[in-house]
């Protein structure tokens, strides 16, 4: 039986991408829906920076930006750990049930979504991975990462891309 692996966010593509899925590997297959939360933002001062974002830092000195001293500190707890997984588990069935698959085995993870997905093929012994594509243009491109472009270089095994 073929485990395909169904990398899904919450955007409206990720019920398309799995019932790509669907469509193409049938009802026989194994499906495992994956929902990543982003890790909790890290903290600057008293200002969150948040995952992917782009931001302009110049360090005049040792350890100090503009007068202020450099304090990068974790604003997780283990419970807001728990309660991220909770809730991108609870997406990925919910995007499950909405394309079709009840069956689908729902995973819920934190982190780079590159990362987790990767580590959930190896993980699962997945088959294959799905997962679906952002229109982007050559600007924003420049500046965040393709998670997408990510899996295809580092997963050893087929990895379809949905439009």
């Amino acid at each position: 039986m073929t485990h395909v692996l169904i990398a899904v966010d919450d955007n409206d593509t990720s019920v398309a991408t799995a019932r790509t899925a669907l469509r193409l590997f049938g009802e026989g297959a194994d499906y495992t829906v994956l929902n990543v939360a982003h890790n909790a933002p890290v903290k600057w001062g008293d200002d969150a920076l948040e995952y992917g974002t782009v931001y302009p830092l110049a360090v005049p000195g040792a350890g100090v930006v503009g007068g202020v001293p450099l304090v990068v500190r974790s604003t997780d707890s283990s419970d807001r750990t728990t309660d991220r997984v909770e809730a991108a588990q609870q997406i990925a069935d919910e995007l499950a049930h909405e394309a079709g698959i009840p069956s689908a085995t729902a995973v819920g993870d934190t982190g780079d979504p590159a990362d987790a997905i990767i580590s959930a093929a190896r993980n699962q012994g997945a088959d294959v991975v799905v997962v679906g594509t952002h229109e982007r243009g050559w600007f924003k491109r420049l500046f965040t990462s393709s998670v997408s472009d990510s899996v295809i270089r580092e997963v050893e095994i087929p990895v379809l891309v949905a439009r």
